[in-house]
């Protein structure tokens, strides 16, 4: 009677279960791969051989240039098609930087022209070798073991500048139907993003990824739409009602992805890389739950747009969402705090090592190039000066991003989001700027991902960046905080692009302070001080940085 009992209640969960997930997904499908370490190449930078000292383009060069990605833990190699210029022969605008045999000549000589001017000199050079960067750099990819995608930049915004009046710059559907612009400065280069509520848009933008599905079908493993470049989709306002006119974009292309994998014998993926907060998906004409939940997507990619949030909120956004089966990855754009003030090798890791303690599948790196590593510094470590800090973008670290178990013990810094990551209508959730006063005791919490009491570091650091000279009382976790470092600001690089009057603190954490997960800290200032807490910023130290890596 008792396992009647027991075989009946093992039915029941099994009913429940199924009743509560199939709203979910459809497709239920064994992921052949889970965790990655995905890797994005703009193209650009590999058709302008950056890395090579801009010499003229080979095909030995494209091989160099993926097998640096492929020995390390690079799962997945990426490649950009372009959005309006290509990086092969299409049926719909030209190759990037193609002047018509100078029919097109700017009347200027900009770096900029020259520079589209020699990628297509480097596309001409892989022509004469029987290739393209596209086919190239896929087949190298597959050489190497890695997965290969295409990734299409649904909305590329970088040129569309009408101020510079050079036709090679500007993309011949682009130019020709002003009428799709959207016309809204609502952030860089906006005014001439194409309006997707349109239905000429839609199926000009389809027949691209059509033609590139057909084109290199055979050399894939997953075709990418990345909705990121740019967040500009509708008019303000209009992003949630046309959001169906998306959605059925996105059908569209799964069906042509699902009949590329019938023809070619195998499973080709189709991912999205999106904004991390679902409600600013929606308002941009993104209805990413409804793609989940009608199976439509097989993995998605959250981030913000180039000057990165190093506290991204994975944790909610996946709750948001409510799909365990779909894997979540995490975008890592190059910028930092200000353009180009590039993150550090400990801000990588603590930035990593933040996104699978909140339950990322992986890391999506962006602009992850070695341009300064091999051109600038040939090829060796770059310290700032007077710090024990690398911005330098390396291959070793693509060995140690891609696992929690090679981040282990690792230097890292981990940092609270300054608010500049806003962009296009995005409102990063974070407390900073962050005013303190004398009147009541503010506070600011901070996610670490590290176990510090488990994996005592040797040192735990306190860094504040405030708009002026600002003498206060801090507390970590309820825990008074006193003890200064300030000789740290420099041996950390926390200094770097200060503005104005702004002053930066490196203050000892107590051993016993810091926790897993989120951290409070609280600021009071003295008398009638008032001031603003601009960035907020912990190092942890496990050891010596030859050995444990550059902050």
């Amino acid at each position: 009677m008792n396992r009647i009992v027991t075989i009946c209640l093992s039915i029941f969960m099994i009913i429940l279960s199924v009743f509560f997930t199939e709203g979910c997904s459809e497709k239920k499908e064994q992921q052949p791969l889970r965790h990655r370490l995905i890797f994005n190449c703009d193209g650009s930078d590999l058709i302008g051989n950056y890395v090579f000292h801009k010499r003229p383009l080979s095909l030995a060069n494209v091989n160099a240039y993926v097998d640096a990605y492929a020995n390390s833990q690079v799962t997945t190699y990426m490649v950009c098609s372009g959005s309006e210029f290509f990086h092969y022969r299409s049926k719909y605008g030209r190759v990037f930087g193609d002047d018509l045999n100078g029919s097109l000549d700017c009347g200027c000589d900009t770096a900029q022209y020259r520079n589209l001017k020699n990628a297509y000199r480097n596309h001409l050079n892989l022509e004469k070798e029987g290739t393209d960067i596209i086919d190239a750099s896929l087949r190298r990819a597959k050489q190497d073991g890695m997965e290969t995608f295409i990734t299409y930049r649904m909305n590329d915004l970088h040129f569309n500048d009408t101020t510079l009046h050079c036709p090679v710059v500007y993309p011949d559907y682009w130019i020709n139907h002003p009428e799709y612009w959207i016309n809204e400065n609502i952030g860089w280069h906006s005014a001439g993003a194409f309006d997707f509520s349109y239905k000429e848009v839609r199926e000009h933008k389809l027949d691209i990824i059509t033609e590139q599905l057909e084109k290199y079908g055979a050399l894939l493993d997953g075709y990418d739409l990345d909705f990121m470049r740019f967040i500009v989709y509708f008019k303000t306002g209009e992003g949630e009602k046309n959001a169906p006119l998306i959605t059925e974009m996105v059908k569209t292309v799964r069906a042509e992805v699902d009949k590329q994998s019938a023809e070619n014998g195998k499973k080709i993926l189709l991912s999205a890389r999106v904004p991390v907060d679902l409600d600013f998906c929606l308002e941009k004409g993104l209805d990413v739950k409804k793609w989940i939940q009608e199976g439509l997507l097989d993995f998605v990619s959250i981030g913000v747009h180039w000057i990165g949030n190093p506290s991204i909120p994975v944790a909610k956004f996946k709750e948001e969402l409510g799909c365990a089966d779909i894997p979540v990855y995490v975008s890592v754009d190059d910028g930092g705090y200000w353009p180009r003030e590039l993150y550090s090798d400990g801000m990588f890791r603590g930035m990593a090592s933040h996104i699978f303690a909140q339950g990322g599948d992986g890391i999506y790196l962006f602009n992850f190039f070695f341009d300064d590593y091999q051109a600038k510094y040939n090829g060796q470590l770059h310290l700032e000066e007077g710090s024990q800090v690398c911005r330098v973008m390396m291959p070793g670290l693509l060995n140690e991003l891609g696992s929690p178990e090679t981040l282990h013990e690792r230097n890292k810094i981990y940092c609270l989001d300054d608010g500049h990551s806003a962009a296009y209508g995005y409102q990063p959730d974070t407390p900073l700027p962050l005013t303190v006063s004398a009147e009541n005791k503010a506070t600011a919490t901070i996610y670490i991902g590290d176990d510090t009491q488990k994996d005592k570091p040797e040192e735990m650091i306190l860094f504040i960046r405030t708009d002026k000279p600002a003498p206060c009382s801090l507390w970590v976790n309820g825990i008074r905080v006193k003890k200064q470092k300030p000789e740290y600001v420099q041996l950390y690089d926390r200094g770097n692009n200060l503005q104005n009057d702004e002053n930066v603190y490196a203050f000892i954490l107590p051993a016993t302070c810091l926790k897993q997960g989120e951290n409070e800290v609280g600021f009071q200032s003295p008398a009638n001080g008032t001031f603003k807490v601009k960035r907020l910023e912990v190092a942890l130290k496990y050891g010596d940085v030859k050995t444990h890596g550059y902050f």
